[in-house]
């Protein structure tokens, strides 16, 4: 199908006529701001010792405020006479304004009463008893040595995960004004005003942010990374020099030198060879390699005694293919490719082969070669043994396989199996490795899910016995944070444990290896992130939730108690509307389902709103927001009169393993029974919610599932967009969709096909695909047009040039919208 622009029909009211004409005009963050919150983080300066810390908050009407907290104590105070020190700073020439302070670097030293600061360029030195100041260093910029900007090239493209607070000091030295940009994580850029010629201006940042410097037309001159040291860029015409590219410079390590220094071995020829360091010649230790069963991956034991070789049967995934249709500078037509397995492709096997240095003995171990991902091999301390990690193709079995140096001989320390799947990889569970070992006691820290949640579990390595359950209950844990051998503890995160709560909010807790004196460091009803003070004595716990502002708190770790409340953020100045936490009862009449209502700021109980759901139902996570949000992410849609939606439903992540084995080889399911109950629910609360105005978006697997929704549930959604999605799991990439879908391919891989279905297609439908995908291949969304097609299914197609896997960008939410607006007649 072509693209084509909207047609109103006759029958619709002048309010939708409006609400179409002004769409375009609808752009993210320009027509609303949501207004400011203040007090939303701490971030502490530790003293020596851990048991004192000060931090500084941002106050209204750019005012500022630092405090100082005795953790022993447990008091919070200012941390100095802010009015008396500007009064002293003005004393010896300084502006400074008492409700404005912007100093940095603050170092108390108790013994003598005094504490240093940094302000503007120089450190100062002020006694507390009389609030005497002296300027003791000038750190003004000098030359080009202080300056830490580097060439706009060799900058990080987007903004990193935030470090702590710090400043970058830029110097304008040229003769016209200075933009200054900070380029946010989702890499669009972000203006905070300009530097006049010849000033310079402390800019408050945190480390790890990327910062740009642009003149008038828009060239970038310079840019810095900011680090946790406040730093100094100078901003010239002239860009810095590029950073070195010479490879040959970087130091490469090749040798495969034996620990005792005495072997280097090599691969030849396809086969493994050793030589002597100190002698002559070479010999050959095996002969079986050749192009398509090649050796790699050589690895020495700690003793040298024996050389690891896996011989490979290599699999090179085939290519997918895109054309860029409009390069940049014009010409002909770009053809892109990339290797991209599906499921089914073969992937490289590994053999595992020892060799004896001393006999030059090959010994082929009896153990299943590796054929999902690469081998890493471990060593044991204790024993002349290797272990390695083994995933079968389908995700239906894991195991730790324990193969003797000197035998060959191999054994399953572990080895699990599920009817349905086991969480290997992807996202989230990440952060809570299959297994970790204790180099100090032969022992395995065991991730599983055989009692029905994921939990931990100690295990023996030596006898491959369970010694003890670590954590136990119907909760999920989410991620490990620390393991101490030493003191036998683990600290980890985990939801789902406070009956009373939304069982996704993430509380922090301890543990002994035995299972025993769990200790919960949270507590209050919120999704909380918490930062240890040096030697984990205290922790600053920050907690909330999309409802509710954030709360931070100072605790003990020892018995996770309170210490003191720190603050509470101040969220007057906001201009956005709370959403709605609903939970509601999904198919089985039983479970309880989480999800979110946005309303628009004008919301009128009395009147009638068409609903739209943002679906996002991969299995691989949990979606729907925890923690508050400045802004609303659907304030566009709630203008033009929807109310939004977004729900969790059985197949995603976080739940118990009954609640995520829905999406076991039925993609398609994607939770619709448990959203659509979840709706209904929501609109027998609040009748202003129009259950037969139903809509529904998504990217990605989320496109997936929104043409799902007018294909299988046409009965309740009305109208979808659905961008980049995969429409046929067959032809995503292999590691994802074998994970919940199994393997081999079998005909549920058909059955839960968008394409295979495009005949039921029943509401309306947007497709929107970027030309230059290379997550989903676009050959996805282009194949379920033509069996839309062939099926003779009216149907929109946005095909965007030069866009990668994408919603669709301004332009494409834009049509988006119109394309709401039209169907479901806000």
């Amino acid at each position: 199908m072509i693209t084509r622009r909207p047609t109103l029909s006759n029958s619709l009211s002048l309010a939708i006529v409006l609400a179409v004409f002004f769409a375009p005009h609808l752009t993210y963050g320009q027509e609303k701001t949501p207004g400011r919150i203040f007090k939303d983080r701490v971030v502490p300066h530790w003293f020596d010792g851990g048991d004192r810390f000060w931090y500084r908050n941002e106050l209204p009407k750019v005012e500022s405020e630092y405090i100082l907290v005795d953790a022993v104590s447990g008091t919070r105070q200012p941390a100095f006479d802010h009015n008396r020190l500007a009064k002293a700073l003005q004393a010896k020439g300084v502006d400074a304004d008492g409700k404005k302070l912007q100093v940095r670097a603050i170092e108390f030293d108790t013994p003598t009463n005094t504490f240093c600061f940094t302000i503007d360029q120089s450190r100062w030195e002020c006694d507390r008893s009389t609030y005497q100041v002296t300027c003791i260093t000038d750190e003004s910029v000098a030359d080009d040595t202080a300056s830490v900007g580097v060439h706009p090239r060799d900058l990080p493209s987007r903004s990193r995960n935030t470090g702590p607070e710090t400043e970058i000091c830029f110097n304008n030295q040229t003769d016209h004004p200075v933009e200054i940009q900070w380029v946010r994580p989702d890499g669009e850029r972000q203006s905070y005003g300009t530097v006049s010629p010849g000033k310079q201006r402390y800019q408050h940042t945190f480390s790890g942010h990327v910062w740009m410097a642009v003149d008038a037309e828009g060239h970038d001159l310079i840019g810095a990374v900011a680090e946790p040291l406040s730093k100094n860029v100078i901003i010239r015409d002239q860009q810095p020099p590029r950073r070195s590219r010479n490879k040959e410079a970087r130091p490469r390590n090749t040798s495969n030198l034996s620990p005792d220094g005495r072997w280097q071995a090599a691969i030849e020829n396809h086969n493994v060879f050793i030589r002597e360091v100190d002698g002559n010649g070479q010999h050959q230790l095996s002969d079986d390699g050749e192009p398509r069963h090649q050796y790699d991956l050589l690895r020495w034991s700690p003793d040298s005694k024996t050389l690891i070789a896996f011989r490979v049967q290599p699999f090179p995934a085939k290519e997918v293919y895109r054309i860029e249709s409009s390069p940049r500078g014009g010409g002909r037509a770009k053809l892109q490719s990339s290797g991209y397995a599906l499921p089914g492709d073969p992937f490289d096997k590994y053999e595992l082969n020892l060799f004896d240095i001393a006999t030059a003995k090959q010994i082929k171990p009896t153990v299943p070669v590796v054929d999902f991902g690469r081998p890493q091999v471990r060593f044991r301390n204790d024993k002349r043994c290797l272990t390695f990690n083994k995933i079968d193709r389908g995700h239906q079995r894991f195991r730790v396989i324990e193969v003797d140096l000197d035998s060959g001989e191999s054994r399953a320390i572990i080895d699990e199996r599920s009817d349905t799947f086991i969480w290997t990889a992807h996202g989230p569970n990440i952060g809570v490795p299959l297994v970790s070992w204790m180099e100090q006691t032969n022992e395995i820290v065991y991730v599983s899910e055989r009692d029905g949640w994921r939990h931990l579990y100690l295990i023996d390595a030596e006898t491959g016995e369970t010694k003890n359950q670590i954590t136990k209950g119907d909760f999920v844990v989410r991620k490990v944070d620390c393991i101490d051998e030493a003191t036998r503890q683990i600290w980890f995160q985990a939801s789902g444990r406070n009956a009373n709560q939304d069982p996704y909010l993430i509380h922090h807790y301890r543990v002994d290896f035995d299972g025993e004196n769990l200790v919960a460091l949270t507590e209050a009803d919120g999704n909380h992130v918490v930062a240890y003070s040096p030697g984990r004595r205290f922790l600053i716990d920050s907690y909330s939730r999309v409802d509710a502002a954030p709360v931070h708190e100072l605790r003990r770790e020892d018995d996770g108690s309170l210490v003191c409340r720190l603050e509470t953020a101040d969220v007057s100045s906001l201009n956005t509307v709370t959403p709605e936490v609903f939970v509601a009862k999904g198919r089985d009449g039983k479970t309880d389902i989480w999800g979110i209502i946005w309303r628009p700021s004008d919301h009128d109980p009395n009147k009638r709103y068409p609903i739209i759901e943002d679906i996002y139902a991969g299995p691989h996570d949990s979606f729907v927001p925890k923690s508050f949000s400045v802004s609303n992410r659907y304030q566009e849609l709630n203008d033009l009169g929807f109310i939004v939606v977004k729900i969790d439903g059985m197949g995603t992540a976080n739940r118990s393993k009954a609640f995520h084995d829905v999406c076991w080889k039925n993609i398609k399911d994607g939770g619709f029974p448990d959203r659509i109950a979840w709706i209904k629910a929501a609109a027998q609360k609040d009748s202003s919610m129009d259950v037969s105005r139903v809509g529904i978006f998504g990217t990605s697997a989320g496109g997936q599932n929104a043409a799902a929704a007018v294909l299988l549930h046409s009965d309740f959604y009305r109208a979808a967009y659905a961008a980049c999605g995969c429409h046929d799991n067959r032809m995503d990439k292999a590691s994802w969709n074998e994970q919940w879908m199994g393997y081999p391919v079998g005909p549920h891989y058909a059955e839960c096909s968008n394409i295979e279905n495009a005949h039921a297609l029943g509401g309306h439908l947007m497709l929107m695909v970027g030309e230059l995908d290379s997550n989903v291949p676009p050959e996805s969304t282009f194949r379920f047009a033509d069996a839309l097609i062939k099926a003779d299914k009216n149907f929109d197609l946005l095909m965007m040039p030069g866009v990668g896997h994408s919603n669709g960008g301004k332009y494409g939410q834009r049509r988006m919208r119109e394309f709401f607006v039209e169907h479901l007649n806000p």
